[in-house]
This record gives structure tokens, sequence and C-alpha cells, in this order.
């Protein structure tokens, strides 16, 4: 009776002229989805994850927050600045550790909850093909980009000089954002560009369609003092072809990455996310091929140090994952 009488108040209003929003716009929950600057690699991943998102589940709007990136979405997912974020887990840990680049400032992630794996973002040192670079240690001495100015592909070179024996201060660091150090590559006002971007990195591919590049190689004894130190620097082989002119396959070293999302988000919306990655890979993978390697870890919480989301929980239940 409720139902009929509320059926019939409403078509008297819109009779009348006066237009009533449905309940499950009146309900529609917002979120942020924490990236990277928006010509980061992360930008367009996070774009196109929203989209489906949106498209997919009823009752939820999803916008992306453009961020400095890794090393600033834990510091927003802490002050609650964005709902859910892609992150690197070095961040992670340096945030929660309160560790370079958080140094004395550690972060109170207690209210942060897992979601899923992504992938890694691996490193590359590109240089013109005919550079007279052809070692790490030839770096020293020239201009690198390494990076906008505080971002996490900063403190990631430095691990890699480092390792190398390369004193960071020998370098002629520059603070370039991906498609700026692109240019500054291809004009010749940088001689080489350290990032870390994930496979494969679109502005490597732009750089490479009117450029003949090179990669510059990790010498066998650094990645071993490299991952002694931080174990989290993963191998990604590079398969021959990738990029224009790469002949030959490479390994390249990167932090595995993780979608985190506030404890507040509700159960059956992390839920639903989760079931839309899980059954829209193919669509996803399509948008950036390395959506082909996020996962489903039962590890996840010790991988991250991060609890498993209560709706993240039910989803790897349903699919068999634990």
């Amino acid at each position: 009776m409720r139902t009929a009488n509320a059926l019939l108040k409403s078509m008297a209003l819109m009779l009348a002229g006066i237009v009533i929003a449905s309940p499950l716009a009146l309900a529609q929950q917002r979120f942020t989805l924490g990236a990277s600057p928006p010509g980061g690699a992360w930008y367009p991943m996070a774009a196109g994850l929203a989209e489906i998102w949106n498209k997919n589940i009823d009752g939820i709007s999803v916008t992306v927050e453009g961020t400095g990136g890794a090393a600033i979405n834990p510091r927003w997912l802490a002050d609650g600045q964005v709902d859910i974020a892609l992150n690197s887990l070095d961040m992670v840990f340096a945030a929660r550790d309160g560790t370079p680049p958080y140094k004395d400032d550690p972060q109170d992630l207690s209210h942060v909850r897992s979601l899923m794996l992504q992938h890694s973002s691996p490193h590359f040192v590109v240089v013109k093909a005919k550079s007279d670079i052809h070692q790490m240690s030839d770096l020293v001495g020239k201009r690198v980009a390494i990076g906008d100015r505080g971002a996490a592909a900063n403190e990631r070179a430095i691990w890699i000089f480092e390792a190398h024996g390369i004193n960071p201060a020998d370098v002629r660091l520059e603070y370039l954002g991906d498609e700026q150090a692109a240019g500054a590559l291809a004009d010749g006002r940088i001689d080489a560009w350290l990032e870390f971007i994930a496979v494969p990195a679109a502005p490597v591919m732009n750089l490479a369609t009117t450029n003949d590049i090179r990669f510059i190689p990790m010498d066998d004894d650094a990645v071993e003092r490299l991952r002694a130190k931080w174990p989290f620097m993963v191998p990604t082989e590079v398969p021959a072809g990738t990029y224009r002119g790469q002949e030959q396959a490479y390994t390249a070293y990167g932090v595995t990455g993780a979608l985190l999302v506030l404890d507040s988000v509700p159960e059956d919306v992390v839920y639903e996310m989760c079931m839309t990655i899980n059954d829209h890979r193919k669509q996803l993978a399509e948008i950036h091929r390395a959506f082909a390697l996020w996962s489903f870890d039962p590890d996840i919480e010790t991988i991250t140090g991060q609890p498993l989301h209560p709706g993240a929980k039910r989803c790897y239940q349903e699919i068999g994952v634990l």
C-alpha cells in the first residue's frame, strides 16, 4: 500500500512539473581513485579502471584524481584525500615506517586495506642510439632525468646508482616528468633517462617512433647488491620488440604495486569492484597490457603489510583464491 501511495504521489508531482530524483540517484556513492600526474603511466590505467567500474557497478561514481604518484598516494590515503589508490609497495613501507622520502614522518595507514596486487613498474635507462653511454658507469658526469622532483623514481634511481657504485652527486640529475624527459632526450637536452614505468611505457613508445634508442642494462653484481638491500625490487623480462628498434630482450627491476582502499568504503562496493576487475580482465588488458599482471594473491596481506578489505576477502573466497 505504501509503495502504491508513493507511486501515486510521485506521478502527481511529475504532472505538476516537479521532478523527483530516483532513489538510486539519491543514493549514488562517490569515490576518488588516486593515480599519478596526468602524464604518468598510472593515470590512463586509473581512468580505464574507473570507467569499467562506473559502467558495471550500479549506484557508484568513481573519479580519477591526479596526484604526485607513488610517493604521494600513501599520504593521500592516510589523510583521506582519496578513497582508493594505486601504490608501489616501497612507498607504502616507507610511509608506514617513516623512512625516505617519509623520513621522520610516518603515516597512519591503520585504516587502509588491501584490494589486490598490481603489476610491477620496472626500471629502464634509455639513451639515443648514437650515445657514447654503453654501461651504467658511463652515466657519471652526464645529464640524467630521474622523474618529477619528489616522485618515487627519485629515490629508486639513487638505489640503482648506488648499486653500481656511482655517487649520485657525480651525476647531473634532472627532475623531469615522463613527457618532458622524453622530449628532452630527443632534443639532446639530457643524455639519459632513468624511470620506472609499467611495460610497455607509452612515453618510451612515442620516443622510439621518431628516435633510435638503446637501453642500458644493469651489471650482474649490481643486481645482487640491489636485491640484497631492497628485496621488493623484482625482475621483469621486457620482450624483444616491445619498443621500436629494441632487438633484444632485457631484464628490468621494479617494485610491485598494490591497489589499496580505505576501510570506510563499504564491503559490498569493494566486493563489486573486485569482482568487476576479475570479470573484465580482457577488457582491462586492452586498455593497458600491465593489467594482465594484476593478481588476487592469497598472500597479499603479507606482501603489502595491510589487511585485506572484507569486501575483497569475499571476492577472493568466491573465485577460489582463499
